[in-house]
């Protein structure tokens, strides 16, 4: 698609081209020019139209590519002044330094096209007004019979002294912001005004040098000259730094947008700083680097995920696993136990009074081994998981558990619904841990048990004010705790010293 700025540089091109033939001829035939100097001016000019359709076709967003060709429309303008028609010459004397606006506003909008801030809007603005404004005063005071608009002939050195003051002062300010540009700025923006800055610098100093000496001085003629070639080869800078800087904001963020045909982010130019192709060519390579970290992390949140839900069905099956084994133990073991006290208790009723005494006190003995392995196998079915948790929940289950222990307990207990199975397991096998270690290490005779439910998570919290002491890294009780709850996505954290132990378990209800 054809950009909309296409038009006007081919309307430009047109009539650069148009101009500068008929520049060529004017000057050629006009007689006080060399040809060498005829063919450098003319070579400069089309230089510049050479130099902005490049800069446009490669750069079409870029407004510079028009400025360039821009400045040499207005040099092929300024030779239209040799011309012998009285019209055209009337038409060309308002435009006999139609170059030095347009040029300060090149240098001011170099590298993107655009002027930055509000001096150098100014600057310009005072450019064109000083030059286009001298130029309508030489129009009305130029005694060149060929004027068909002078209405004060003679008046013309005069009025150049009065504009000249002014037309100084915007050449010191535009002199002054490129320098400061240079001096202030990075080396991406030095790198690329370096030879901008350098071929005006040095034109200037030989073009003030030549004409400080005078025409008679042997060296006027060749700092002149010199001016002249840098002067041409002053267009070619400007393209160099225009293939060496990117366009700005617009196309760095589809520069972004379109690596991979994956969406990046947005990029803000900072206008301080011009990028040039290769601190482009960084941005895309740290754009691709972050881009690929995103996808890592969100691989690595994937699997984390997974990690977490598979963790979650191991702990919900092993609790399956538990109930199988009791009902196992309850509808197996023990009843096959069961069985045999009841036929050895039997076994002496009947036989009692024919069995010798030792017989008989061997059956007594084996009938209280038998209840004493029932008693513990009870226990451990309890212990495996207790059948009020399936059927009352965790805190009836606590309740039970705070009763059978051989200490104090404290029971504070909030609103606390039924909850899913997996959780409940979770935190009543984290009570009956701490109540069991309190038990056993704590060297005291009171434990304090807190379960709530906050927001969307279960707590649990049991205190005591024993020795302490309690290492969670020291056995595999807590340490397995603490993995069970990690698997539900909650954490297990156990506070312990001279003063006491804490073991907190916060667990997602949706666990």
């Amino acid at each position: 698609m054809q950009h909309p700025r296409t038009s006007a540089m081919t309307g430009l091109l047109a009539a650069g081209c148009a101009l500068g033939v008929v520049a060529l001829t004017l000057k050629a035939g006009e007689g006080s020019h060399s040809a060498r100097d005829t063919a450098l001016s003319t070579t400069t000019g089309f230089l510049f139209l050479l130099a902005g359709a490049v800069a446009h076709v490669r750069r079409p967003a870029n407004p510079i590519g028009v400025l360039i060709a821009l400045v040499g429309v207005a040099l092929f303008l300024e030779d239209l002044q040799f011309a012998q028609n009285p019209v055209l010459y009337t038409i060309a004397v308002p435009l006999r330094a139609a170059s030095s606006p347009v040029i300060a506003h090149l240098v001011l909008a170099f590298p993107h096209g655009r002027l930055r801030s509000r001096w150098e809007r100014l600057l310009v603005a005072a450019a064109y007004l000083v030059v286009l404004g001298s130029g309508v005063v030489g129009l009305l005071v130029d005694d060149d019979p060929r004027d068909l608009l002078a209405l004060w002939p003679g008046s013309g050195a005069l009025a150049d002294r009065a504009l000249e003051p002014a037309a100084t002062a915007v050449s010191a300010g535009v002199v002054v912001v490129l320098l400061y540009r240079w001096l202030t700025g990075r080396l991406p923006q030095r790198r690329l005004l370096s030879p901008v800055v350098v071929i005006a610098l040095a034109g200037a100093l030989t073009s003030g040098a030549g004409t400080a000496l005078g025409d008679a001085h042997p060296l006027s003629g060749p700092l002149l000259q010199a001016y002249r070639i840098l002067f041409c080869l002053w267009p070619l800078a400007f393209l160099a730094g225009v293939m060496r800087a990117r366009v700005g904001n617009a196309e760095m963020v589809r520069l972004l947008l379109e690596r991979d045909g994956t969406g990046l982010a947005a990029l803000v130019q900072d206008d301080e700083v011009w990028k040039d192709s290769r601190s482009i060519d960084a941005l895309n390579a740290a754009a691709g680097l972050v881009l690929d970290n995103q996808r890592l992390t969100a691989e690595l949140e994937q699997r984390l995920a997974e990690v977490r839900a598979s963790r979650a069905r191991l702990v919900a099956a092993g609790d399956e696993e538990r109930r199988r084994l009791e009902r196992d133990l309850h509808d197996g073991a023990q009843q096959r136990l069961v069985s045999v006290v009841l036929l050895l208790r039997m076994a002496g009723r009947r036989s009692g009074a024919e069995l010798p005494p030792e017989i008989r006190a061997l059956l007594t003995g084996a009938v209280d081994e038998l209840q004493t392995a029932i008693t513990e196998l009870r226990e451990l079915a309890r212990g495996i998981r207790p059948a009020i948790l399936t059927e009352a929940g965790v805190v009836a289950a606590v309740r039970s558990l705070a009763d059978r222990i051989p200490m104090e307990v404290a029971l504070t207990v909030g609103t606390v619904p039924r909850l899913d199975a997996a959780v409940e397991a979770t935190a009543y096998f984290v009570t009956s841990e701490a109540l069991t270690n309190a038990l056993k290490h704590a060297r005291t005779d009171r434990a304090d048990v807190r379960i709530e439910v906050a927001g969307a998570e279960l707590r649990v919290e049991v205190t005591d004010a024993g020795v302490g002491g309690a290492d969670p890294e020291g056995g595999s009780g807590l340490a397995g705790l603490r993995d069970r709850v990690q698997a539900l996505g909650g954490e297990l954290d156990v506070a312990s010293g001279p003063g006491g132990t804490a073991v907190t378990a916060v667990i997602p209800l949706a666990g």
